[in-house]
C-alpha cells in the first residue's frame, strides 16, 4: 500500500497539471466541433483523488503494484475529455479530427466484454452494453505553444452520444460501485432493458438527423445556422457521390455559412449545382474549402463578401 499512498501524494500535487491539460485538450475539442457544426457537449476533468484511490485499491488487487512507473502505465485516464455527441451519425467526423488534431497513442472500441467485471454470475446481458471510442492522445506544440510542460501529458477522450453517456454513467455507479451491496438479478435486467432503450434511441436519432437533412433540403429557406448547414453538405455529398463517411472532410461551416448569407446565396437551392460540380477527390481537400473555390471562381465579385464572411466569423468567436 505504500506505493499507491506515494503515487496518491504525488497526483495530488500535480492535479492541476492534469487539469490544466484536459483543459486545453477540451478546447481544442470544442472550437474543431464548432467549426465543422458538430452538436456535441465537451467536458473535461482531472481524476478525482478518492475516485482515483477507489481504483487503484481494486487494480492493485489484480497487479499489485511494484513501484509508481507501473501505475502510470496502467492508470491512463488521470485527464479526461467527454465528447457527448447529440447525433450518433456525427461520430466518424468527429473521430477523423481527433485523429488529424492530436498525436493518438492508443485507441479502444468498445464494448471489449458483454458482462460487467467479466460478468455478474447472476444474470447474462442480452444487449451489449457500452458503445463508444476511447483515444488516449497527446497535445500538438501548436496546443500548448511556448508552454511545453503539457507536450508529455497522456489525455483521454471519450465519444459517444449524450444517450450513452448517460447511461454508462448509471451503470457504472452502480455495477463498479455499489453503496449497499452487490446488485440483484432484477436491477441487472434493469439495467439491460435501459441499454437496450439507449440502443434503440440511437437508431431513431440517426433516422431524426436523416429526416432533417431531407427536410432542409426540401425548404426554400435560408439555413438557420452553421449547423444546418454542415448537416445538409454532409448528407448531400454522401448522397450524390456515394462518399464515404471516412473520406469527407468538412472544413469550417462556420465561415461558409457567414459567406454564403453575406452573398445571399444561404438556401440549399444555391449551392446545390455547386456540391454537384464537386470532384471526387475527398482527400485532396475539404468539402467548405472546394465549395468557396467554385462559387468565388464563377462569380469573383464575392471575394469582398468571403473576406467579410471571415472577419464576422472571428468577431463572433472572440
Amino acid at each position: 500500500m505504500e506505493v499507491l499512498s506515494r503515487f496518491l501524494n504525488q497526483y495530488i500535487r500535480d492535479i492541476d497539471y492534469y487539469e490544466g491539460a484536459s483543459k486545453l485538450c477540451a478546447q481544442v475539442c470544442e472550437n474543431e466541433l464548432e467549426t465543422a457544426g458538430i452538436r456535441a457537449i465537451v467536458t473535461y476533468r482531472a481524476k478525482r483523488p478518492d475516485k482515483l484511490k477507489d481504483k487503484l485499491i481494486k487494480r492493485n488487487e489484480k497487479n499489485k503494484y511494484k513501484n509508481i512507473e507501473e501505475i502510470y502505465e496502467d492508470i491512463v485516464d488521470l485527464a479526461g475529455v467527454r465528447i457527448a455527441l447529440y447525433f450518433p451519425g456525427d461520430k466518424e467526423e468527429v473521430e477523423k479530427f481527433v485523429k488529424s488534431s492530436f498525436d493518438v497513442v492508443e485507441i479502444k472500441e468498445f464494448p471489449q466484454d458483454l458482462e460487467p467485471n467479466g460478468g455478474s454470475g447472476i444474470y447474462k446481458k442480452v444487449f451489449s452494453g457500452y458503445h463508444a471510442t476511447h483515444y488516449r492522445v497527446k497535445l500538438k506544440p501548436q496546443h500548448y505553444k511556448e508552454d511545453n510542460s503539457y507536450s508529455d501529458a497522456l489525455i483521454e477522450i471519450q465519444i459517444a452520444t449524450v444517450l450513452m453517456h448517460a447511461w454508462a454513467e448509471v451503470e457504472h455507479d452502480l455495477v463498479y460501485k455499489p453503496l449497499s451491496g452487490k446488485l440483484s438479478r432484477d436491477e441487472y435486467e434493469i439495467l439491460d432493458e435501459l441499454n437496450g432503450m439507449i440502443l434503440s434511441g440511437e437508431i431513431a436519432l440517426k433516422r431524426l438527423q436523416k429526416a432533417f437533412n431531407e427536410r432542409v433540403s426540401r425548404q426554400a429557406v435560408p439555413f438557420s445556422n452553421h449547423y444546418e448547414l454542415a448537416s445538409f453538405l454532409y448528407n448531400r455529398v454522401q448522397e450524390l457521390m456515394g462518399a464515404e463517411e471516412e473520406e469527407i472532410v468538412m472544413g469550417r461551416a462556420d465561415i461558409l455559412f457567414n459567406f454564403l448569407k453575406q452573398a445571399g446565396m444561404d438556401r440549399p437551392e444555391d449551392i446545390n449545382k455547386y456540391i454537384e460540380n464537386m470532384p471526387h477527390n475527398f482527400k485532396s481537400t475539404n468539402i467548405v474549402q472546394q465549395l468557396v473555390e467554385q462559387i468565388l471562381s464563377e462569380k469573383p465579385t464575392l471575394l469582398d463578401d468571403y473576406q467579410k464572411g471571415k472577419d464576422l466569423t472571428g468577431r463572433m468567436r472572440v
